[in-house]
Formats: structure tokens, sequence, C-alpha cells
């Protein structure tokens, strides 16, 4: 027991060691939660939004009436159509000033995702790396890739710019982030396949990604292409992130129904209880506003405090 317990005050010396060194050399110290690899640990969910912006900057304001409809967002999910420069001049550079966490998308130039698998781009990719703060910012390129490429590309991509990305910059947290319109089996028209084959491996990936949406209110967690993904997803034992969800659709020429509205708070609920109960899960993004099928925003007193309450128990930002 003496031995055991030597080496237990050791551990912990050393472990204060580090958080000193950390202070004094003026590197971050990172908070529990989201980004910093204890997320399951601590059963912190972080809970975020897309917000369109009015301009090309930062939408600051845009972004502090949503948490004023929405509560309070630890997470900005950003785009960029190409690759940036730095990370100042992307639509994340004013995340930090504005109190919130970073998870960022881009495409390569062109959308070439063929000549980023071969390493044309390896400079640019790596100088904007360089650039991205050391807090453990979650990053995606080319997400939703079913739509634009096949499997084996995909995989070719993934596996190449992510080597890219973390010799440049090893704090990025880097993942694939999936479309679930292609995850659901019972849809063969739009079905992926193997999902072994859209898997990069578990050397490849720092977090996995999904996007859903529910044209119909309806729970993400009870629906087959979420179970799907998940169901492989889980085993890798990374974090696991919903980066873009929507319910209940509004179309062109749709008014608000009162009933779905009702009914997309009930399912905004169903999910928050499961993902709490399912701690791999460590961030949930809402798309709150217009979409190519119609308007997601969340502009009914009903499902604003169904997204409050999950934004209350979520992570600090």
């Amino acid at each position: 027991m003496a031995g055991v317990h030597g080496a237990l005050v050791r551990r912990l010396l050393a472990l204060a060691f580090c958080l000193v060194a950390l202070v004094l050399l003026g590197l971050p110290v990172l908070p529990s939660g989201w980004g910093t690899g204890n997320d399951e640990a601590q059963g912190c969910l972080a809970v975020g939004a897309w917000v369109p912006a009015t301009g090309p900057a930062f939408p600051a304001e845009e972004f502090a009436a949503a948490q004023d409809e929405l509560g309070p967002l630890s997470v900005r999910r950003s785009f960029d159509a190409e690759l940036p420069a730095s990370f100042a001049a992307s639509s994340a550079g004013g995340d930090a000033a504005a109190g919130v966490r970073s998870f960022v998308s881009w495409k390569p130039p062109g959308g070439d995702h063929r000549g980023a698998a071969r390493g044309l781009y390896d400079d640019r990719i790596a100088a904007w790396a360089r650039t991205v703060p050391t807090t453990e910012v979650f990053g995606t390129a080319f997400h939703e890739p079913e739509n634009d490429m096949t499997a084996a590309e995909f995989v070719a991509f993934q596996r190449h710019v992510y080597r890219v990305v973390k010799a440049a910059n090893p704090s990025i947290r880097w993942g694939p982030v999936y479309m679930a319109h292609w995850w659901d089996p019972a849809e063969p028209a739009n079905y992926v396949g193997d999902p072994r084959a859209w898997w990069p491996g578990e050397d490849y990936a720092d977090f996995v990604g999904l996007d859903w949406y529910g044209a119909d209110p309806t729970p993400m967690t009870t629906s087959r292409s979420f179970r799907h993904w998940y169901g492989f997803m889980a085993p890798t034992g990374l974090p696991l992130v919903i980066a873009e969800y929507g319910q209940a659709v509004v179309r062109p020429g749709d008014r608000p129904s009162p009933a779905r509205e009702a009914a997309r708070a009930e399912a905004i609920r169903a999910d928050a209880r499961w993902l709490a109960g399912h701690p791999q899960v460590v961030a949930w993004l809402y798309w709150h506003g217009p979409g190519p099928r119609g308007q997601w925003r969340l502009d009914d007193a009903a499902s604003q405090a169904a997204w409050r309450e999950a934004a209350a128990a979520g992570c600090p930002a």
C-alpha cells in the first residue's frame, strides 16, 4: 500500500508541475467539457447553433440575439466555402472574442478533394492550421461527403488532410461529418452501403460528426438513420457530435402550425433526455436559420423553451 500511495503522490505532483508550467508559459489551461478529451467523463454536452449572418464578418449581433432566444450557447458552427488563408480571416475569426467555442468547416480550393488527397494544397492547409488557436478547436473539411465523392475518395481525402492538419497544429480536433440522409438502410436509393467503406479509421479522426434534419417533428434519436450511424460509430470510442440539427421545417408558402411547434418542442426534449444518458455525444448544434427545404428557425415560444432547457444544462462557454 505504501508503494501505491507513493506512486499516487508522485503523479499528483507531476500534474501540479505541468499546470504550473502551463501558467508560467502563458499557455491556456483548458476547462473541463468540450474539447478537452474529458467530455465523456464530465458528462458535459456542449449546446450551440449555426446562425446566419447579415454580412461577411462574424455575426456577433445575430448570435447574441440567438442566445436571447435559445439560451446560453457555448459553440458556434461556421462555414467557409474555401480553405481560409488564416483562422482570423475565416468566418470563425471572432468566436473567441464573443466568448464561444468554434466548430469550423471548409472545402479545399475549388472543391478539389482529389487534389487535396494527393497533397496539392498541403502548404495552404498547414498555413491555415498554424494560425488556429491552440484551444482545441473542432474542425472538418468537406462535411457531408456522401453527396460529392465515393467512399474510397473520401477515405483518401480524410486521411491525408488529417495528417497535414495535425502535423501543423496537434491541438485541432479534426474529424469527418456525415449526412444522416445517407445512413438509413431502409432507403436503398440513398444508403451509403457498407459503413466501413466510409470510415477512415480511428487513427485519422479525433471525433465523428453527423448532420441530421427531421422535416416533420420526430426525435432524432429514434430515427433509423441516427441509430444506424450511432451503432456503427459509438464502438470507435471517439467523441460524437451532432454538428447540424433541425426540426420541423416550414416550407415556402406554409404557415407555422402550433401543433407542429408543440411536437417539435417535445422532440427536442426527447432527444435531450436521450443525449443526457449517452455522454459519448459531446456537442449538439441547432441549424437556426433557412435551408434548401425551408426555414428551420426556432421562432415559437415552445421550441425556444425546449432548446433553452438543453442549453442551460450544457457545458459552459
